[in-house]
């Protein structure tokens, strides 16, 4: 049996609304409010005719590392907190992960100019300029130099990351850091020289294993090393003030290793020069 009139069914359906109302009007206001911030900050554009000085970041107690790329800046972020601070003057330090894909990728360009403007970053690392394993193919660079000019009009210091050569390729380090260079020469920016360094621990040491089984990406070894190489970039400090660090899966020798040839090869290949 039905207990209730229509007109008691009706007032209940009224009373029930109105919260719902509340809830979804609130919902759909904030939404629209949410959506217009992001497309404000995702406007950000960058004029490449400026060429802008390279912001100077490594004096201060604060990094707050971004890092844009694909798989092979995975796991990079946590070494370089720990690495920077543990070093002597012991800074507070932020490194994030945000990915993306390559510097190229559409579909990411929006939230990357989010996560851009999300937080005051001292420095972003951008890995994923596209290039030819045969050298056969030219691809553009238009997209690095716009990242790099937006890092520049926020005040942050961009830090190119051409990644290491793959396993048993001699020559692509080299290659992928002067395709780099190139880049440099069109946009201001620092560069990590991270293939040339373990190209210099691959030639005196073979017997590290800086490569995981896929031969392409890096072993966690592999990935000390590139962040030794990053925290002298990023710091501007030499890496003789870094002890050695319990954490690391690098034994103290082969942490000796790492940072004699990071030190020797950022002095050969100076990372930030306007």
């Amino acid at each position: 049996m039905n207990v209730y009139s229509q007109a008691t069914k009706k007032a209940f359906s009224i009373i029930l609304l109105i919260p719902v109302l509340t809830v979804m009007t609130g919902c759909s206001n904030e939404s629209r409010s949410d959506t217009a911030a992001s497309s404000e900050i995702a406007s950000l554009d960058a004029d490449l005719s400026q060429n802008l000085p390279i912001p100077k970041n490594h004096n201060t107690t604060e990094y707050r590392v971004l890092l844009f790329g694909n798989s092979h800046v995975a796991g990079l972020d946590r070494i370089l907190e720990q690495l920077i601070a543990n070093s002597d003057s012991s800074p507070d330090v932020v490194a994030h992960t945000y990915g993306g894909g390559f510097l190229d990728n559409a579909q990411s360009e929006a939230k990357r100019d989010i996560e851009l403007q999300r937080e005051n970053w001292t420095h972003i690392i951008l890995q994923g300029q596209k290039y030819s394993q045969s050298g056969t193919v030219t691809y553009p660079t238009k997209d690095a130099q716009r990242w790099i000019a937006k890092a520049k009009q926020l005040g942050i210091t961009p830090i190119l990351f051409p990644e290491h050569p793959q396993k048993n390729n001699r020559q692509e380090g080299r290659y992928i850091h002067q395709l780099h260079e190139t880049i440099a020469t069109l946009q201001s920016t620092c560069i990590a020289p991270i293939g040339l360094t373990w190209d210099r621990v691959i030639e005196a040491h073979p017997e590290i294993k800086l490569h995981s089984d896929d031969g392409n990406h890096a072993s966690r070894l592999g990935m000390e090393l590139t962040a030794m190489a990053f925290y002298s970039v990023i710091t501007g400090k030499s890496l003789d003030t870094v002890a050695t660090q319990n954490y690391l899966e690098a034994s103290s020798a082969q942490q000796a290793i790492f940072k004699g040839k990071a030190a020797a090869t950022l002095v050969d290949h100076p990372p930030c020069q306007n």
